[in-house]
């Protein structure tokens, strides 16, 4: 049979945790029918050859759900998102993010699009809201989960693009037997966010096979700005000069309220006092402040949009898992998997905040003989709500068997659809406006406000066809054994189809945008493996992959892995591979798309005499453009390290590791040109990359709108160590499990900006140079105690470019102030009866540590301080199985 017994016992192996994986090496056997002991080879993420040794040429952390469950984790991008490889954070629903529902992971804080994330083995089909370059972790049932496998080394030569920084590896639950029902319900300390969760499992099995049926429900509510003393709106005279200067002294206040941008520059509207004592929302005249043309030079009307909009979004998911086995013959099984979800996520934000063109002289709000632009906050439409749902299917089917003694070869075919769906009720339609200004209809009237309104449309899929096959076996034979192959083939079909209303697409809505894009690419992959057992202790690996693109070429990867073992307790470790990204068919074929982009304006700062540390930042009006000429990425991956286990019940593992990308992927953005303008670089900066586009009018205020684009050239780096330890022992009075993961960065590398001069990021704003977690278990009899501690080291609180000698090729990014070192803790506790279930208490965020604040008292909005956004979280939940 093709489940023996073996496996089942590595799989219990790995459910006691790492450090039982760690010592469980080649001293597993079973016995064949003529009673002789045989070794069980098993796959692990980083190789398709399998093995008789969980531990290998590269580290891979595997944590199980059991584990993440002691954490308080209660979701896959949660769990992942508390991992320290995931060095700098990760995306989470965002309100007013065009991804509101996504969640995703970036070890090494390299990017989502270059950590692939797989599924039993498989490439997991990206986002259609992310460009389809990236995995949505929020579409991955949790109750599905038996354990997460992360492998922290390159592995293109393995498994293809995206793999530059590591692969996460999401194992499901094949062969569950029985019945098993789980609920908790999470309130935290701060208004928002509360959490529900539900969860259903059944399992059958026969000598023949399993069916496993997976359901899990998951909500979590929004949080408002409101709700939060440093995201509610304030405007306050911090500098004591008598004025407020909107974005120097203010939180959450926009100037989209009814401002005029007339000959003289900024000026309120004569209706803003009035505005600001009838309609909720506006706050009167403000000074526009440093970032709109220098205090004391004019006023702005504000609107404080933070009074209504969410920072958070809502989510309900809802997912499906079926999977089973059948074993035809006793050297053929069949398995097949579907794995359905669906996420629904809503956010809020304030009125539509767009331009009024043509302002007609003579119109209430405009003081001049002649047309200015408007830059107002349609209040009368009502607030914006974004409606998103999510729709996952992935299906896969697929024979694997044994031919002779050591022949062992896979077949399988796996389908993704993936649809996102947006919905933006309540933008302005500037058809609408025309139609009213035409025929003198009030704007504030019923009709006119029905006129104004309008309903925006997103629809985004991405569709993958995936066809496998693999076959692995022995030929030949060294001093330390059989030698291994595994020669295989991939066939990758992906369409990618992102489509908005017609409306937007023609720029006729305020307060939205966006543009369609469409493409599609086929790719063929053929890859072959193979370990050398030279000697008892001496394994040297050697992979390569060659992948061919419909759409821009052909690329090649190798990779070469030694292990060594001197002593049983001892492995040495090493590891080279070269990776790669290729362009998503978002980046390489969307429509030119508008945002509104914050930049650091160094330019206008240095021509009001404001020193680059005081200069703030602002949004700028910012065409995006695509680029059909993208090549892909291109890396190597160094990795050597030591594992030892000599000591019972005790292991420890230190890897060092050295990535390096060039020919990034990267976006000349609005802060490059800025850089590039200030050092005197812009112009040749155009000229080597047409379209792209900065352009001042006489005053020195940017003209019009920045155009940007993505170019190959960049450069990126990651350098450091990471650190496992973990020890097991007994007492009179209960049983203990304590490990400790820490990552630690010696060099986070990058551009100052596109094409100019790189630097070490460490300790930048949001950029911490190590990351550790302590985990510390208890149990006695029926209960179990979990204690888990994360940290973050100190960072700088700000940063600006430092011009230094105003030469652009010395210009380097200079931190100011420090964020304090960052710990949460976390505690779960469970009680375990016999026949009536197990129930659990704990809390997130034990001490209710909160989020970092600048100097000023402005919240350092950054997703590594997740937890204390959310504030102290108690959750009780129940389970029992049958």
């Amino acid at each position: 049979m093709l489940n023996n017994k073996v496996s089942k016992a590595v799989r219990l192996a790995i459910a006691f945790g790492a450090a039982s994986t760690a010592a469980f090496s080649a001293n597993t056997f079973a016995a064949d029918e003529d009673g002789a002991e045989k070794v069980e080879r098993i796959e692990v993420t980083g190789s398709r050859i399998k093995r008789t040794d969980l531990e290998g040429a590269s580290p891979v952390e595997v944590i199980t759900t059991a584990q993440f469950e002691e954490q308080g984790r209660i979701s896959v991008a949660d769990a992942l998102r508390s991992v320290t490889s995931n060095s700098f954070g990760s995306f989470v629903p965002s309100s007013g993010s065009s991804a509101q529902s996504q969640s995703t992971v970036s070890l090494l804080g390299a990017g989502s699009d270059r950590t692939l994330v797989l599924v039993d083995g498989k490439r997991v089909a990206g986002s259609p809201s992310l460009g389809g370059s990236s995995a949505n972790l929020s579409s991955i049932p949790m109750a599905a989960v038996e354990r997460i496998e992360i492998l922290k080394d390159g592995a293109s030569a393995i498994y293809g693009s995206d793999a530059i920084a590591g692969v996460i590896n999401i194992i499901l639950k094949k062969d569950f037997e029985g019945a098993s029902f789980d609920v908790q319900f999470g309130r935290p300390s701060n208004e928002g966010a509360d959490t529900k969760q539900m969860s259903l499992s059944f399992g059958v099995s026969s000598d023949k096979g399993n069916i496993t049926f997976v359901y899990d429900h998951q909500e979590q509510g929004a949080i408002f700005d409101k709700d939060r003393e440093y995201t509610a709106a304030s405007w306050e005279d911090t500098n004591g000069d008598g004025l407020v200067s909107i974005y120097d002294e203010t939180v959450g206040v926009s100037y989209y309220g009814a401002t005029i941008l007339g000959p003289d520059g900024f000026v309120a509207s004569a209706k803003c006092d009035d505005l600001a004592a009838n309609v909720p929302g506006f706050v009167g005249k403000l000074d526009q402040g440093s970032l709109l043309g220098g205090v004391g030079g004019g006023e702005v009307c504000g609107f404080a949009y933070a009074n209504v909009s969410a920072n958070m979004a809502s989510t309900n998911k809802d997912s499906i898992m079926v999977s089973s086995n059948y074993e035809i013959t006793d050297e053929i099984e069949l398995y097949a998997r579907a794995m359905l979800s669906r996420n629904d996520s809503f956010g809020r934000y304030a009125p539509p905040a767009a331009k009024w063109n043509n302002m007609a002289a003579g119109n209430e709000h405009n003081p001049y003989d002649e047309e200015v632009t408007g830059y107002f906050r349609w209040y009368g439409i009502g607030n914006r709500d974004g409606l998103v749902t999510d729709y996952q299917q992935d299906y896969m089917i697929g024979l694997k068997g044994i031919a002779g003694d050591s022949i062992e070869w896979e077949f399988a075919y796996h389908k993704a659809k993936l649809d996102y769906r947006s919905v933006g009720r309540y933008y302005l339609s500037y058809s609408g406006l025309a139609y009213n200004e035409k025929y003198g209809i009030d704007l504030g009237s019923e009709e006119g406000i029905n006129n104004l309104r309008s309903t925006t449309y997103t629809e985004n899929q991405n569709e993958m066809d995936h066809y496998f096959f693999g076959i692995g076996f022995a030929a030949g034979e060294l001093a330390g054994g059989e030698i291994q192959h595994y020669f295989g083939g991939e066939y990758f079909d992906q369409s990618f189809d992102s489509q908005y209303d017609a409306q937007s697409e023609a720029g006729l809505i305020g307060g939205s945008a966006g543009n369609s894009s469409m493409g599609e690419r086929d790719t063929t992959a053929f890859f072959y493996e193979i370990a050398m057992p030279f000697t008892d202790n001496l394994i040297v690996s050697a992979a390569i992959r060659r992948d061919d693109y419909s759409d821009f070429g052909t690329v090649s990867n190798p990779s070469v892995k030694v292990e060594y073992r001197p002593t049983d307790e001892i492995l040495l470790r090493a590891s080279y591979s070269e990776g790669f990204r290729a362009p998503s068919l978002d980046e390489l074929l969307a429509a030119t798309s508008f945002s509104a982009t914050s930049a650091t304006d160094y330019v206008a700062c240095e021509a009001q005499g404001i020193s680059a540390s005081d200069c703030k930042s602002r949004q700028f009006d910012n065409l995006i453009q695509s680029n059909d000429q993208l090549g892909p990425e291109e890396s190597e991956y160094i990795n050597a390290g030591i594992v030892y286990s000599g000591i019972e019940n005790f292991a420890v593992k230190l890897d060092y590791f050295s990535l390096e990308v060039s020919n990034v992927i990267s976006s000349i953005t609005v802060q490059s040109l800025i850089n590039a303008e200030v050092g005197g670089q812009l112009d040749d900066l155009m000229a080597k990359y047409p379209g792209v586009k900065l352009e001042r009018d006489a005053s020195g205020a940017v003209l019009g709108d920045v155009v940007t684009r993505s170019e190959n050239g960049a450069f990126m780096s990651r350098k450091g160590l990471d650190l496992n330890l973990e020890y097991k022992f007994e007492t009179g009075f209960g049983d203990f499990s304590v490990s400790n993961t820490t990552t630690y960065l010696l060099e986070s590398a990058g551009d100052v900006y596109f094409s100019g001069p790189s630097q070490d990021f460490i300790g930048m704003p949001g950029t911490p140079d190590w990351r550790s977690q302590f985990n510390v278990n208890y149990s006695l009899d029926n209960l179990s105690v979990a204690w888990t501690t994360d940290i973050i080291s100190s960072v700088y609180e700000d940063q600006y470019l430092d011009l230094g000698d105003g030469k652009p090729e010395n210009f380097r990014y200079k931190g100011e102030n420090h964020d304090p070192t960052y710990v949460t803790h976390n505690i779960n506790v469970k009680y375990f009866t016999e026949s009536y279930g197990t129930f659990t208490l704990g809390a997130r965020n034990l001490f209710d540590k909160g989020v970092v604040k600048d100097d000023e008292g402005f919240w350092n909005s950054d997703t590594l301080y997740y937890a204390g956004h959310i504030g102290r979280e108690v959750f009780a939940g129940y389970s029992i199985s049958f």
